[in-house]
């Protein structure tokens, strides 16, 4: 059930990324004949700053699905990173491809931030 929800999410970030990219592409078309009529540097890099963070968020949330999918089936799949105790399974099945439970992830998140 878990690893059908993780091929799930797999398929759909693929999905998402070529619809992305195809968007992508043709607003970049359009951008550059705006471009071409009016030289706009600062807008300019303000889209290639959100493409880029819209960009790396995706890539860290398919690599966190596509490592659970490799995880799935090793001895220490729904296992806390930190306290080692059993994630509950309502936690793998909203979120399969989590690493703490929410006890863990919460103080976690709370270190991460400046």
């Amino acid at each position: 059930m878990l690893a059908d929800l993780l091929q799930s999410r797999l398929a759909r970030f693929e999905d998402e990324s070529v619809f992305r990219l195809n968007g992508l592409t043709q607003a970049k078309s359009a951008s550059q004949t705006l471009m071409d009529d009016a030289d706009d540097a600062r807008q300019r890099a303000g889209d290639h700053e959100v493409e880029g963070i819209v960009s790396d968020i995706d890539s860290r949330e398919f690599n966190a699905v596509r490592n659970a999918l490799q995880r799935i089936h090793l001895a220490g799949y729904g296992l806390c990173l930190d306290c080692h105790a059993a994630i509950p399974f309502d936690r793998l099945r909203r979120q399969p491809e989590t690493l703490r439970c929410a006890s863990c992830q919460a103080l976690y998140e709370r270190k991460s931030l400046p």
